[in-house]
C-alpha cells in the first residue's frame, strides 16, 4: 500500500454499504445480475489479494462488519450509511433500514445516516414513509434515491412536479442532502434514468437542499461537471469513481480534472463505497496523487494541494451538512476505535471479517 495520511486529516466517507448480497435476497434476474456486478467490482477493482472470498462477500453483511473494516482498518474518521430502496430488485432493498438505524444508534460519533424511499410508490406512500423513517431515526441528515424500478420498468425524474413534493418534505423535516444514484447502471437496464439532466430544476427550486450526484464522472461527466459549476448546492459524490485510483488511474485523473475545472475542489465529496472495495488503499493513493502534466495542461489547473485534498476528503461534506469538525474530533478522541488505533495502528484489511480473503 501507499503513504498513510497525516493523523490530523479528517476523512468522511460519503457512502459505505452493508449490502445484503445473499442470492436468496434477489427478487428476479435483475437482482441476480446486480449481485454479480457488485461481486465482480469487488473482485476486480480491489488491489491483488485483497478481495474477500465469494462466500464471505455474497452474504447479508452486518453493519458491524462494515463499521469495523472502515474504522479499525482505515484512516476514515466518519462514514455515511444509506438506506437502499432497490425494492424491485431485492426483498430488503439491498441495505435495509435497520442497518442504518443500528449504525447511527451504536456509533453516533462515527456514523451518519440517510433514509431511503421508493419514489415510484404512490405519493402518499413515499411521503408517509419518509416521515416515519425520519421519526424513527431523528439524526438522519440525508435521503437516498434510485432513479427507476424493474420488472416492470418504470422511472421518475428529479424535475417531475410530483417528486418536488418529496424534496419539499425532506427540507421541512430538516434533511440536508438528497443523494441520487446516477452514472452507473444497475446491470443490464436502460441507461436513460442515470443521466443527470433532471437535477437542475430541483437544485434551483430547493437551494437549501444539497443534491449529490452519486458515482459522478463514471458517465455523463460533461453534464455533471457543468452542474456542480452552475449550482452551489450540487455536489459530485465520488462513490465507485475513487476505485479508479487503483483500477484505471489515468481515467480517474481525467474525471477529477474536469470536475476541478468547473466546480473547483469545494464541490467534490470523497467516497469509497466500502466495503465494495477496501477504503485504505485508495485513501493512500489519493493522498499520494499528483496530477500529470498532461491533465494539468488540458484543464488549466494547478497541482493539487494538501488543502484541496483535505476539502475533498472531508471538509466539503462537513460544510454541506453543517458538521463542526472540531466538535466531531473531540467526540471521537477517546472512543474504542481511536484508542485501538493509537495503541496498535490499523488492523490488516478484512481481518475482522467472518472468513478469509481470496489469494
Amino acid at each position: 500500500m501507499g503513504e498513510a495520511l497525516p493523523d490530523d486529516v479528517f476523512v468522511i466517507d460519503a457512502v459505505v454499504h452493508a449490502y445484503n448480497l445473499d442470492p436468496r435476497n434477489a427478487r428476479n434476474k435483475y437482482g441476480r445480475q446486480l449481485i454479480d456486478l457488485i461481486t465482480g467490482i469487488h473482485t476486480g477493482w480491489n488491489p491483488p489479494g485483497m478481495a474477500l472470498a465469494a462466500d464471505s462477500f455474497r452474504t447479508d453483511t452486518s453493519i458491524e462488519s462494515v463499521v469495523r473494516a472502515v474504522f479499525e482498518e482505515s484512516q476514515t474518521a466518519m462514514a455515511v450509511h444509506h438506506v437502499l430502496r432497490l425494492d424491485s430488485w431485492f426483498h430488503d432493498g439491498l441495505a435495509a433500514f435497520h442497518k442504518t438505524h443500528e449504525a447511527v444508534r451504536r456509533w453516533p460519533n462515527r456514523m451518519i445516516g440517510y433514509v431511503g424511499v421508493d419514489p415510484l410508490a404512490p405519493q402518499e406512500v413515499y411521503l408517509d414513509d419518509l416521515r416515519r423513517q425520519v421519526d424513527q431515526m431523528p439524526g438522519a441528515v440525508g435521503l437516498k434515491l434510485y432513479p427507476h424500478a424493474v420488472d416492470p420498468y418504470r422511472r421518475w425524474r428529479a424535475d417531475d412536479d410530483e417528486i418536488m413534493a418529496l424534496f419539499e418534505l425532506a427540507s421541512q423535516l430538516g434533511l440536508k442532502s438528497v443523494a441520487i444514484h446516477k452514472a452507473v447502471p444497475n446491470g443490464a437496464v436502460p441507461l436513460d434514468p442515470y443521466r443527470v439532466d433532471d437535477i437542475d430544476r430541483a437544485a434551483d427550486a430547493f437551494p437549501d437542499l444539497a443534491f449529490e450526484i452519486v458515482h459522478s464522472g463514471m458517465a455523463f461527466l460533461d453534464e455533471t461537471a457543468l452542474a456542480i459549476g452552475r449550482y452551489p448546492n450540487v455536489y459530485a459524490n465520488l462513490e465507485v469513481t475513487t476505485m479508479l485510483l487503483h483500477r484505471a488511474p489515468g481515467w480517474f485523473e481525467e474525471i477529477l480534472g474536469q470536475l476541478l475545472f468547473w466546480g473547483g475542489p469545494h464541490k467534490i465529496l470523497w467516497s469509497t463505497g466500502a466495503v465494495l472495495v477496501h477504503p485504505q488503499p485508495i485513501l493512500e493513493k489519493f493522498w499520494e496523487l499528483r496530477l500529470s502534466e498532461r491533465v494539468l495542461d488540458k484543464f488549466g489547473l494547478e497541482q493539487l494541494t494538501r488543502e484541496d485534498k483535505e476539502l475533498i476528503l472531508g471538509r466539503n461534506y462537513a460544510a454541506m451538512i453543517g458538521l463542526d469538525l472540531e466538535s466531531a474530533r473531540a467526540a471521537q478522541r477517546d472512543d474504542d476505535f481511536a484508542l485501538h488505533r493509537a495503541e496498535h495502528g490499523l488492523r490488516r484489511p478484512y481481518s475482522r471479517w467472518p472468513a478469509s480473503r481470496e489469494s
